[in-house]
């Protein structure tokens, strides 16, 4: 270490900057540089050359002791780049119904979520060695002051999702709509109910969530709902919502299959809106199996084909991934019925233990639960007499594959059909299959929140502190995707998530300077090989700066 002075020129007058450094040589370049340790202005100029005599020879000036120390660590180098994505998108303002304390409290829950997320209880200790924790007091992050700060953003759940709309330059074109559910512990929770569960657990209690985006990914809007909600009957909910709370007059709406009801159609052209949906399963099959061999042939060479059925357009397409995919998982339902079933003709020929209507039931369940109802040709006679059909007896099974239903599912697989209010003009039935795979955004939007921001299972059991725990999870996605946005802009194709986390081993040292009665403290960034790396991915975006800015600011402020 030295001390490293620098000059400049102002009107005519010098100035001169002293600070201490040490030096290191660049692997890549061979070139030396400079890490700036602390800056010593402010400092008498006999305690600078004090402070330089002792670093050059390794001894103290007569009468001054001086002392360079290093003291604690704070992580925080992904921390700064979430308070500058908050910032950057305003989120205070999305937030202003909350009081500035309330807002640090909410900002440390919302960075927290995205960076090591924990419980309520334990986002003290989370922070404790982090340059918010030390910023921040006491209280913001106690865990009954979250919780207050829970209820206030449950009283503005609607308010902050229109805010954050509201901030977009223009009224999105595209609206991603889909659902996901998520588990409770215990079975104490107000809006816990046994449903369909998309995390297979059907042993626990859930909510459904319900998540619009638009067609870039951006979260619009969240719902939740009691955990037994069907998904069709959340969509006029939504509708409604996009056009009294959000202001959005006109747009298309995209939903998958699950979200097809009549009803649901009826609201959305009630309401003004354009739509693209996928069909439900049995009418998507009608549909298909109603087209002309070679129409079907011509959607596997183009991709898409189209037809009218009165005022309806329906829009027929054809995936490659989806043929593949559908037809392995054909193949291995296919052989895990028949090895199923030739357990079962053994088991009921050899003793009294179905009925014959029970044994059809067994079938059908077995073929049903692989997906290959109607793939088998299945018989069941009696051994010896004739019983009832409800009296056990000793039955015979047989089975074979239906060569010719198989052919017709090979036929369709692959296809899916759309319905949409769209004329040709607005878009053709290729954008219309495009628009409709960017589905897959609000997906990724789901496994971002259950996977790296571990929305469940959920430990509240208060109906306001489960939505705001779901509304805490999206504004933490919102400011994930706006940095991932950013990201692919620059060409960083890596997820948000792993990148702030790994950006996180960049941690702070706190240096200590004490000549005589003179001391001095500073906090500056550890230039080790791995915080080198990281300062370098900062800097490559264009950052860093502001980053710093950031963090100098939290460490003022925590010392006043």
């Amino acid at each position: 270490m030295f001390v490293k002075r620098s000059w400049s020129y102002y009107k005519d007058k010098k100035y001169v900057t002293s600070q201490i450094a040490e030096a290191y040589r660049d692997p890549e370049t061979g070139k030396v540089c400079h890490n700036v340790i602390m800056n010593l202005g402010g400092l008498p100029q006999h305690v600078i050359d004090s402070i330089d005599y002792a670093l050059k020879t390794g001894e103290s000036v007569a009468g001054r002791d001086v002392k360079v120390t290093s003291g604690d660590t704070l992580w925080g180098a992904g921390l700064m780049a979430v308070l500058r994505a908050w910032k950057k998108e305003k989120m205070d303002r999305a937030l202003q119904d909350l009081t500035e304390a309330e807002r640090q409290s909410a900002m440390a829950m919302v960075a927290a979520r995205i960076l090591q997320p924990s419980s309520k209880l334990a986002l003290k200790e989370v922070l404790a060695d982090s340059v918010l924790g030390r910023a921040l007091s006491k209280k913001r992050l106690c865990e009954d002051e979250l919780y207050r700060v829970m209820d206030k953003l449950h009283e503005n759940f609607y308010s902050i999702q229109r805010r954050l709309a509201g901030g977009r330059e223009s009224s999105p074109v595209l609206l991603l709509y889909d659902t996901t559910s998520t588990y409770f512990e215990g079975t104490c929770a107000e809006e816990g109910q046994y449903g369909y569960s998309r995390d297979k657990r059907w042993d626990r209690y859930q909510v459904v969530i319900g998540l619009v985006t638009t067609c870039e990914g951006v979260p619009l809007a969240v719902e939740v709902w009691p955990g037994s909600t069907p998904d069709k009957s959340t969509v006029c909910e939504q509708i409604r919502a996009l056009r009294d709370r959000f202001g959005i007059e006109k747009a298309v709406f995209i939903g998958d299959k699950a979200m097809h009801l009549e009803a649901s159609v009826e609201e959305l052209m009630e309401n003004g809106f354009d739509y693209i949906l996928g069909l439900e399963w049995r009418e998507e099959r009608k549909q298909l199996l109603a087209l002309k061999p070679m129409q079907l042939e011509v959607m596997d060479e183009v991709g898409v084909v189209e037809w009218t059925e009165g005022d309806v357009r329906y829009v027929g397409c054809a995936s490659e991934f989806r043929r593949d995919r559908e037809q392995s998982r054909r193949e291995a339902g296919m052989e895990r019925a028949g090895e199923q079933l030739e357990r079962l003709s053994a088991t009921s020929a050899r003793g009294r233990y179905y009925s014959w209507t029970r044994l059809r039931e067994k079938v059908n369940g077995i073929l049903k639960d692989e997906g290959v109802a109607g793939l088998w040709k299945v018989d069941i006679e009696p051994i010896g007499e004739i019983p009832s059909p409800e009296e056990k007896a000793r039955l015979r099974l047989t089975f074979s594959p239906d060569e010719e239903a198989i052919k017709r599912r090979e036929r369709i697989e692959g296809k899916y059909v759309l319905q949409t209010s769209l004329s040709e003009d607005d878009l053709s039935a290729e954008e219309v299959d495009q628009a409709y795979r960017g589905l897959h955004k609000v997906e990724q939007a789901f496994r971002h929140i259950k996977s790296y921001l571990k929305i469940r299972p959920v430990y509240h059991y208060l109906r306001r502190r489960v939505r705001a725990h779901v509304l805490i999870c999206f504004l933490a996605f919102y400011l994930v995707k706006k940095m991932e946005l950013e990201l692919r802009e620059k060409g960083v194709t890596r997820e948000a998530e792993r990148l702030l986390r790994h950006w996180d081993q960049l941690r702070m040292v706190e240096f200590k300077v004490k000549v005589g009665r003179h001391e001095r403290n500073e906090w500056q960034w550890s230039l080790g090989e791995v915080g080198k790396e990281v300062k370098g991915e900062i800097d490559a975006l264009g950052w860093w700066r502001s980053m710093d800015a950031y963090r100098r600011s939290l460490l003022k402020s925590a010392d006043n």
